[in-house]
């Protein structure tokens, strides 16, 4: 692939564009859909999660139609793995909307920073597109909120980036524990190192490959450091809400899975932490959050640094405690009896069915959604579910105090110093 010219990164060229024309047998695999039947996705980001999601969904499923990202060097990164893989030239674009513009994209995949994640998902199902969208699905309250209206305003699939949801021993031990093997679980423990402490890097000059602007969008705008932009920013409270935030979008998923509590009732949330006493991140190097459930009945803990080694969840229920092996799901277990166990015949399975368990069961879940309407494994109210309690942990933290929270009203109760914290308005146009 030739490089992009300045102009061409910078999104000046047509809004439109021809639909993407696959060679016969480019994307030729085992399984492999007629193409009237595939599903053309766009995908907005190009850094390590959106090269992550690109190169499996591409390789195993559907075609790519466009891709973006607001650095040059990334986007030209994934062009070009485009064009190695399938043989063809994709269509590049700096502005995410002018992918959702184009009409021949069914789906769009958003795997950009946190701060970024509810604007874009709004847009792309206003625009007819469904929706996989990276964890944690927003950064604010009213952000996740606003994406669940948005979904069922315009009856789009989205399915969040939790993928913990839809992998076998995930699923096997949801099964386990729903159908009351451990008795009612009464704690949950999870655990993780402290975040890490960066260096006191000053402000500079953007790289000319980077639209600094751009990346910031509905953020408040600041100078350029390298410490923030690409990685970095899990690390600033206002980008990505620290480890909490990111792992903890994987380990709650899971535990409310396991807890049948998308839907949980009035909690009470307390955290202490420990700034970092140097450099330029903002997230709290040690942070221990309690949150205290009505409905269920049960207190759930995150601790950074954890008492034991390493990271884990502990799930303690009134017969058994079980302690999972993996944060994220990937290749979750915990003793044979729970991973040999077979659910009675009236009782709850949550495995997927063999026919649609793939190497990538996420996004071919997702995928099978678009198709079907149904809903996906980790659809967007639980999403938000989650999400809501991550920024919850947060909140408390920054308070410095205990807060309560109703989700029914997603309010604070009898606190609007707290309920200030629910919302962040958006920087230029990128408001929803």
């Amino acid at each position: 692939m030739s490089n992009l010219t300045r102009r061409q990164f910078l999104g000046t060229a047509a809004a439109a564009a021809a639909p993407l024309i696959l060679p016969s047998g480019a994307l030729a695999r085992t399984n492999r859909r007629g193409a009237n039947d595939r599903i053309v996705v766009g995908y907005i980001a190009q850094g390590d999660m959106g090269g992550r999601l690109m190169r499996p969904m591409s390789i195993e499923m559907e075609p790519v139609g466009a891709v973006c990202d607001v650095d040059q060097k990334r986007l030209e990164d994934g062009a070009a793995w485009v064009k190695e893989e399938h043989g063809v030239e994709v269509d590049c674009y700096a502005d995410y909307r002018r992918v959702l513009d184009r009409q021949d994209i069914d789906a769009v995949v958003i795997a950009t920073p946190d701060h970024w994640h509810a604007v874009q998902a709004v847009h792309a199902m206003e625009a007819g597109k469904d929706v996989y969208v990276e964890k944690p699905l927003s950064r604010t309250v009213a952000e996740g909120r606003a994406i669940v209206d948005a979904a069922r305003r315009y009856n789009k699939v989205v399915q969040v980036g939790s993928m913990g949801r839809s992998l076998p021993g995930v699923q096997q031990i949801a099964t386990y524990l729903r159908n009351g093997e451990a008795g009612r679980i009464t704690r949950v423990e999870c655990w993780r190192g402290a975040n890490p402490v960066g260096e006191n890097t000053p402000d500079e000059a953007p790289p000319d490959h980077l639209d600094w602007d751009m990346w910031l969008g509905p953020a408040r705008w600041r100078p350029y450091n390298p410490s923030l932009c690409h990685y970095n920013f899990r690390y600033f409270m206002e980008f990505g809400g620290g480890t909490l935030r990111d792992l903890g979008a994987h380990a709650l998923s899971q535990a409310l899975m396991y807890l049948d509590a998308d839907d949980y009732g009035l909690v009470r949330v307390s955290a202490t932490g420990r700034p970092p006493d140097k450099g330029v991140y903002d997230n709290p190097a040690e942070l221990e959050v309690t949150w205290e459930f009505t409905r269920p009945e049960l207190t759930m803990t995150w601790k950074q640094p954890g008492d034991r080694d390493g990271d884990g969840v502990i799930y303690h229920g009134e017969h058994e405690s079980i302690r999972v092996s993996s944060m994220t799901g990937r290749n979750a277990t915990t003793d044979d009896h729970v991973m040999e166990y077979e659910p009675p015949a009236d009782g709850v399975d949550l495995r997927t069915p063999s026919e649609f368990s793939q190497d990538l069961p996420h996004y071919e879940n997702w995928f099978h959604c678009i198709r079907t309407r149904e809903q996906p494994n980790m659809p967007v109210a639980a999403g938000h579910s989650v999400a809501t309690l991550c920024n919850l942990g947060n909140i408390a933290y920054l308070l410095g105090r205990p807060v309560e929270f109703d989700p029914a009203t997603e309010r604070f109760i009898g606190d609007e110093q707290a309920n200030l914290l629910l919302t962040c308005p958006g920087r230029g146009p990128w408001r929803i």
